[in-house]
């Protein structure tokens, strides 16, 4: 029976830790999601065309794009936890600052560095979840997490539309300032669950991982897969809002529709973890890029809000059956001590993706107007979709022989 429970044991600390960061993940993605669903509203106050819009975004996540790499190894060496308390401090200052700002100039300056303090909850977030997952359990690990963070992301743009509509579009960035604390105290109660016992392992300089990562061929198809979904992503929050404020929709259906398009996530991250443990992961993946690259096309050519709601749902269900399988998949293939180092790779190519996806983007903008602002992503998923499906069926073919 004692030995039992010593078995046990482990499985139960990491189910409670699992909850914690994810409660910490729900909370962080609401306060920051009621930002999100006004951010471009707020940046178009300060340029001429909507185009611009798109090319101030992308200075985040160009500044992220800088640190997430050497973020995800200096957490292999330091742990997780010490990160995320400093990383949700500075959130929680730079978003006042946003609150308070009226130039352009600094407005550039927090740009960066919300993009530099927001990267490290991302990178040391998924090694964290990396760390805690069983082996036989790794889909459903991801999903649950995965799923939290989506709710906050629901949750989010309701408060931010509600709060813009109310009390001013600056609104939402004092109350997630504000509402950041919470979050940050509950880290305090978190485990760290990265081991430093073979340290010199873990501290091993990037240029060999990356050389690791590239001798791969299923790492770097997974990363073109992220890089396209969060293309997609950047496309969806920052020419989203303008898109539908053009057709005369109010902050809060605004809020509403980015809400719906996170819905899915909530509904299937965690069945789809489950059964991808069973029957393997890639062809749900294939089968989602499907369903997103075929649902994308007519988006931007619609303007009743029950189209633009169904679509963007089912442009979403196809994306939520890919997005928590890469990580998962990443798990599987990757050596457990360099988690960290390789939640930094793939961070690296989201931060891309949410780059290239505002520039791209734009400049569909700037050249035929906002109708076509997703057409990019439309393409961008139609060939990595066909990308995808073509590498497994090589490969399966190949095994059959």
């Amino acid at each position: 029976m004692s030995n039992q429970k010593s078995r046990l044991q482990p499985q139960i600390q990491a189910q409670k830790q699992l909850l914690l960061f994810s409660i910490v993940i729900l909370l962080f993605c609401s306060f920051i999601g009621a930002v999100i669903a006004v951010h471009p509203l707020y940046l178009e106050q300060f340029v001429e065309h909507p185009a611009l819009v798109g090319l101030i975004a992308a200075i985040s996540s160009f500044a992220g794009l800088t640190f997430s790499l050497p973020i995800g190894t200096l957490s292999d060496r330091e742990g997780r936890k010490p990160m995320l308390i400093v990383s949700f401090g500075l959130v929680s200052v730079v978003l006042l600052a946003f609150f308070i700002n009226t130039r352009l100039y600094p407005l550039i300056l927090l740009q960066i560095a919300l993009g530099v303090f927001t990267a490290p909850i991302w990178v040391v977030g998924e090694a964290f979840i990396k760390d805690i997952s069983p082996t036989e359990r790794r889909g459903e690990f991801r999903s649950f997490f995965g799923t939290f963070a989506n709710a906050g992301l629901l949750i989010g743009p309701l408060i931010g539309g509600f709060l813009a509509g109310a009390f001013g579009i600056r609104s939402p960035y004092l109350f997630a300032a504000i509402m950041l604390v919470v979050p940050l105290i509950l880290v305090f109660g978190m485990k760290d669950g990265h081991s430093n016992t073979n340290k010199n392992q873990a501290v091993m300089d990037f240029l060999p991982v990356l050389k690791e990562f590239l001798q791969q061929r299923e790492l770097k198809l997974l990363a073109l897969c992220t890089v396209s979904l969060y293309f997609w992503y950047a496309a969806r929050w920052i020419f989203g809002p303008l898109f539908l404020q053009n057709l005369g929709y109010s902050y809060y259906i605004i809020g509403v529709w980015l809400a719906v398009s996170v819905l899915p996530f909530l509904l299937f991250q965690i069945p789809i973890g489950k059964l991808s443990d069973k029957i393997g992961k890639s062809r749900i993946m294939c089968l989602g890029f499907l369903i997103s690259a075929v649902s994308l096309i007519p988006l931007g050519f619609m303007s009743s809000i029950s189209s633009l709601l169904a679509t963007t749902f089912i442009v979403s269900t196809g994306t939520a059956f890919v997005e928590p399988l890469i990580e998962a998949r990443v798990t599987d293939i990757v050596p457990k001590d360099r988690y960290g180092a390789y939640s930094g790779i793939f961070e690296f190519t989201k931060t891309l993706g949410l780059m290239l996806g505002p520039v791209g983007s734009a400049i569909f903008v700037y050249s035929f107007g906002i109708s076509y602002s997703f057409i990019p992503a439309v393409v961008f998923f139609i060939l990595t979709s066909a990308l995808f499906v073509t590498t497994r069926l090589h490969r399966f073919s190949r095994e059959k022989q």
